[in-house]
């Protein structure tokens, strides 16, 4: 080969390397020790925002584009991987303009024969969207997504953290449990949408009648909770007066006035327990009591008016009883695939119909937390499930059919063998079941989880995070057991079509689980539309009363042998 064909060969790789870069939004960077020169591809200047060679870079305008907060450090984690000859691997934010982007950047320092470095080279890359995503999920693992106020979760480890700091410096606690008085009515009358609304305004409320330091965090439903601090016990309870007063009152939207009060459940620190869970729990009893006196009161927690209040313990005693006497039942909401029309299987959702009238499955599950009725209703609802699989199986119909499982279930290592158990009972294959783990932040030892986990896998049973884009399911939670599907809260799914965080967060979700060859289902589909829209997004599964509302399992069979895939199909692409 010649001088000019190997000129022409060294320029077309050339080539192709520069368009490999800008099709991959990567830059190159050199910085020469010998000159102080650095260089910058196209690529670099467009991340900066800047016209290609608009300035001769050097390290000085390098280190004066970077965010001011993290200049120091990226500084610093240069200069330390040229004296320890490591490779240079960081992430930070730069000023782009009026833009603010983060970046990533790799890099390597070649030294001469005397170990002076004479030169560093590496890439730099745009990573906004990525963080962009990751800050919204985590932000979303710990706060309510209707409210934005702090979760479950995030609300322990405030407490957690107020604790420790009011043993040091003897301040005073307040743990407020808030219950909206007659909420209910609101959403059956008036609808969603509106308690939603009403719950945002009270949200607000709540965080204009404390100090910063201060915190309020939404449970679900129309149950809020508050951390308040104080010098002593009469701070809190002016506190307490001032945060009654501030949610309750007339609220007005579009559709009308409404009149919200509240019932409040106080405990106190250093009167009562240290343990979060236990001030927390507490708290919850005393607005109960508030409840029964009347509703718009305010309770103070007393230990000894606590263990004569027994109407927890009654709803325990009447749980067990109804686990004997199989006075729970089982309904099943169908599943269908998105893609192609056809049924896949049904959820079984527990359901308990008592002579006073339904209990709510929430009821049951809140009174149960952190007893052994937990491993006891879950072993129920497993071995009943099973059971009606075998029947539908009989009657020709597909799964996988679908269970909620406590997080303690999870934990426990009895579980793959009284699954075997139950399977071998019905005479059905593991493939048949999908078991759907509730409150995944709730577990205690995910490593122990994994494992028991895994051995349930080697049976054929699938396993799938609920409520995924919550604070109940994150992507940490995602990565750390071994699950085939998750599942979209249906508060994303209910405003997918009228809101574009909801649109985004589920983009989100459909990449995650594409990347890690995972199914989605979509809860709370109400409309052909909605359907359309996710299939067109590419969702697996969609569930909800839209398409089907959960039924007794005879109604379920009839149901699904009329079930037509083309009508079905038909009616999302006339909606669409």
């Amino acid at each position: 080969m010649g001088i000019q064909e190997l000129s022409d060969a060294l320029a077309i790789s050339e080539r192709r390397r520069r368009e490999a870069q800008r099709l991959s939004g990567v830059g190159f960077w050199e910085l020469n020790y010998q000159n102080g020169t650095l260089y910058w591809s196209e690529e670099i200047f467009a991340i900066y925002g800047l016209e290609a060679n608009a300035l001769d870079p050097n390290y000085e305008i390098f280190v004066s584009l970077i965010f001011d907060d993290d200049r120091e450090f990226v500084d610093a984690a240069y200069k330390a991987s040229v004296k320890d000859g490591t490779e240079y691997n960081i992430r930070y934010r730069i000023k782009a303009g009026p833009a603010t982007k983060w970046i990533e950047a790799r890099g390597v320092t070649y030294y001469d024969s005397e170990g002076n470095p004479e030169r560093s080279i590496g890439t730099a890359q745009d990573i906004s969207e990525i963080m962009d995503a990751q800050q919204a999920l985590e932000h979303l693992a710990l706060h309510d997504a209707l409210t934005g106020l702090p979760n479950r979760k995030l609300f322990s480890d405030r407490i957690s953290a107020a604790l420790n700091l009011a043993r040091r410096h003897g301040f005073f606690l307040g743990v407020l449990f808030i219950d909206l008085d007659n909420f209910k009515r609101i959403n059956d009358r008036q609808g969603h949408s509106l308690g939603d609304e009403v719950l945002v305004g009270i949200a607000r409320h709540l965080e204009h009648s404390v100090r910063a330091e201060d915190t309020f965090a939404r449970l679900g439903g129309d149950e809020f909770v508050g951390l308040l601090t104080g010098e002593n016990e009469q701070d809190i309870q002016d506190a307490v007066q001032r945060v009654k007063q501030s949610i309750e009152g007339t609220y007005s939207t579009e559709f009308g006035s409404f009149a919200i009060t509240a019932s409040i459940g106080v405990t106190i620190y250093p009167h009562d327990s240290d343990e979060p869970d236990e001030l927390l729990r507490h708290a919850d009893h005393a607005m109960y009591e508030a409840k029964e006196s009347g509703k718009s009161r305010i309770c103070y927690f007393d230990a000894k008016r606590h263990q004569s209040n027994r109407s927890r313990n009654q709803l325990l005693v009447d749980i067990e009883k109804a686990i004997e006497n199989d006075e729970f039942i089982l309904h099943f909401q169908p599943r269908i695939c998105l893609r192609d029309g056809s049924l896949s299987g049904a959820e079984a959702l527990l359901r308990w119909f008592r002579p006073d009238g339904p209990t709510p499955p929430v009821e049951v599950i809140t009174a149960i937390r952190g007893t052994s009725l937990e491993w006891e209703l879950d072993t129920w609802v497993m071995k009943e499930a099973l059971a009606q699989v075998r029947r539908f199986r009989a009657y020709g119909l597909q799964g996988p059919f679908s269970l909620n499982v406590m997080p303690s279930t999870i934990e426990n290592r009895e579980l793959p063998s009284l699954l075997k158990q139950f399977l071998d009972d019905a005479s059905i294959s593991g493939e048949n079941l999908e078991i759907e783990v509730l409150e995944v932040s709730s577990i205690r030892d995910f490593d122990q989880a994994n494992e028991i986990l895994r051995v349930c896998k080697e049976l054929g049973i699938r396993f799938s995070l609920d409520d995924f884009g919550t604070g109940y399911a994150s992507l940490t939670y995602f990565h750390s057991l071994p699950v085939d599907k998750l599942k979209i809260d249906q508060l994303f799914i209910r405003t997918l079509l009228s809101d574009g965080g909801s649109l985004a967060l589920v983009k989100s979700i459909l990449a995650i689980s594409d990347a890690n060859d995972c199914f989605v289902v979509a809860e709370g589909v109400e409309s052909y539309s909605i359907a359309s829209a996710l299939r067109h997004l590419g969702c697996d599964y969609g569930q909800g009363f839209g398409l089907a509302k959960p039924m007794a399992s005879d109604d379920y069979i009839a149901w699904a042998h009329n079930w037509d895939a083309q009508v079905f199909l038909d009616r999302m692409a006339a909606s669409g």
